[in-house]
């Protein structure tokens, strides 16, 4: 089953390479549970190493806008109508994002835990320029991180990471 979706990946890199990246970062950072690392480590060996972290941290920005717009464009229409994120999750964030403030947008690339602060800062309406600032530097460091290991020798697509 891993061989085959390898193939499938390894085939669409191939066809699509920096497109298939930001597709694949953009779908990470919105609330979706999947993760570009991979993709990036197969880029690493034929692509530019700048570039794959320019394009990534892109899509990784605008994935996250997107959650950004639906915490602003109003929580609870959007929220439970379509199911974008739990009450539960919400609140937690909301009080994390109480208690650290804005600190916390560094972290939106951390799987699971990161997803929710974009979606609270639309809800609380953050400064859309400071939300891009700390986006950005966090998914930067992150996607910088990743080819630096791939860099070391650090075969991050069987000893996941992220």
């Amino acid at each position: 089953m891993f061989e085959t979706i390898m193939l499938i990946i390894n085939d669409f890199l191939f066809n699509y390479g920096y497109l298939s990246l930001f597709i694949s970062a953009f779908v990470a950072a919105s609330l979706v549970m999947f993760s570009p690392e991979v993709l990036i480590a197969l880029m690493f060996k034929t692509h530019n190493f700048w570039l794959i972290i320019f394009v990534a941290t892109a899509g990784s920005y605008f994935g996250s806008l997107t959650t950004y717009l639906f915490g602003y464009w109003g929580v609870h229409k959007i929220s439970n109508r379509f199911e974008i994120i739990s009450p539960e999750k919400y609140e937690k964030g909301l009080q994390q994002f109480k208690k650290y403030g804005a600190w916390l947008l560094l972290f939106t690339s951390v799987p699971v835990i990161g997803d929710v602060f974009p979606f609270v800062a639309g809800a609380v309406r953050y400064d859309f320029k400071r939300f891009t600032i700390l986006v950005l530097i966090g998914k930067f460091v992150r996607f910088t991180l990743v080819l630096l290991l791939c860099h070391l020798g650090y075969d991050i697509t069987t000893n996941f990471i992220f």
